[in-house]
């Protein structure tokens, strides 16, 4: 009897230890707990509190992805997804939620709207992978771990259209990412409207032809291709994201990967000669000039891209800058001189720094990628190692 019971206990233990561990969820919560029985979701769900009406639709959209409509009952009823707040004091992990599903509905709680929405993600990955809307009786417990889970978008060499990003705003709201790192300028292509500059998108954002097949054949076709996005356009995606509790951080890219931008204005090169929007992947030799034109022109760009973006953070590339045309500048040269500078490295570094100290003068924080350690580092930066 004893070993019966035994066995009978392990084999359970190991059912219970196997439905919790297959549960389609990611990222995983902290915690989980499964019950015995199962809810079955109603072709019209109602959300019976604690949510307003410009968030409930929100995730009405996203349950009528699924194939579910949704409505809002002010009363009690079963069978609901509830709101519900947390008492103060529960947990000091950033957006700790709870999910539960009974017999009595499903109920969310948490005590910030960004835990609300990540419960709901949880639960929506649940019933992407039901295929009888029978959903376990479980409870779940989670957080953000990390304060910063994100992906990156390069709209540059392959233009997405609006709604194409917003569906990527959408599997990054899935797996509860929340920051969306929008790369908007290279040698390419430059996709933001600057109103002080239309030249960037009405020459910089069409090239005249891409590579295909392997780099090492370095073969192209003819075929015009580009666009770009409006500032109406970009206050939309940002809202978009805003709702789905995702901060958009844009890429301008400077010094180099600024053909695009070099294009459509050349007397952004130390070389002040015409050239066409990039065509082939990989880096380009030329590069922005460390002039005042260049800073006052970059200026100009941030003060309209910090109307569009409210999040703290402006990424400003400062990877893959070949020397090449610095070296051979007559004026780069003798502005290190002036500035009693070493080389060229410990410019580009006099470069990023006298930017970073324009937008912390405006409130913002700076991130590049790691060559801004070359020459040194700038005293706030952010480095992003790729």
């Amino acid at each position: 009897m004893y070993k019966k019971t035994v066995t009978s206990l392990l084999l359970f233990l190991g059912a219970l230890f196997q439905a919790q561990k297959h549960l389609p969820l990611i990222p995983y919560p902290q915690k989980i707990e499964v019950q015995q029985g199962a809810f079955t979701l109603p072709t019209i769900v109602t959300f019976d509190q604690g949510i307003d009406f410009n968030k409930f639709k929100v995730y009405q959209n996203y349950l009528k992805h699924e194939g579910f409509d949704s409505k809002i009952s002010k009363q009690k009823q079963g069978n609901t997804i509830s709101f519900q707040l947390l008492p103060p004091g529960i947990s000091t992990e950033k957006n700790y939620h709870q999910l539960e599903i009974s017999n009595n509905g499903i109920i969310i709680k948490s005590n910030s709207e960004a835990g609300y929405f990540l419960g709901f993600q949880t639960l929506l990955q649940l019933i992407q992978h039901t295929k009888d809307r029978n959903l376990p009786y479980l409870t779940i417990e989670d957080y953000s771990k990390f304060d910063y889970r994100g992906m990156h978008l390069d709209v540059c060499r392959h233009f997405f259209t609006v709604d194409e990003v917003k569906q990527y705003i959408d599997y990054l709201a899935t797996y509860k990412m929340n920051k969306f790192h929008w790369h908007l300028t290279d040698d390419q292509g430059w996709r933001i409207e600057i109103k002080k500059y239309p030249k960037l998108t009405e020459i910089g954002g069409y090239r005249n032809g891409s590579m295909i097949g392997a780099y090492s054949d370095m073969k192209f076709d003819d075929i015009r291709y580009g666009g770009f996005y409006t500032q109406e356009q970009i206050k939309e995606v940002v809202a978009y994201a805003k709702e789905r509790y995702i901060d958009v951080i844009p890429e301008i890219e400077m010094p180099g990967h600024a053909v695009a931008a070099i294009a459509a204005y050349p007397q952004l090169s130390c070389v002040n000669e015409q050239v066409e929007v990039g065509k082939k992947w990989g880096v380009e030799d030329n590069i922005m000039c460390p002039t005042e034109y260049t800073f006052d022109f970059l200026q100009n760009v941030l003060d309209e891209v910090i109307t569009l973006f409210p999040y703290q953070y402006i990424h400003i590339g400062g990877d893959e800058a070949p020397k090449v045309y610095w070296q051979n500048s007559a004026f780069v040269q003798n502005r290190i001189k002036e500035l009693g500078l070493k080389d060229n490295h410990e410019m580009q570094s006099y470069f990023i720094k006298r930017i970073e100290k324009y937008l912390n003068a405006k409130g913002k924080q700076i991130i590049g990628w790691d060559e801004i350690l070359d020459g040194g580092l700038a005293p706030n930066a952010t480095v992003m190692s790729w």
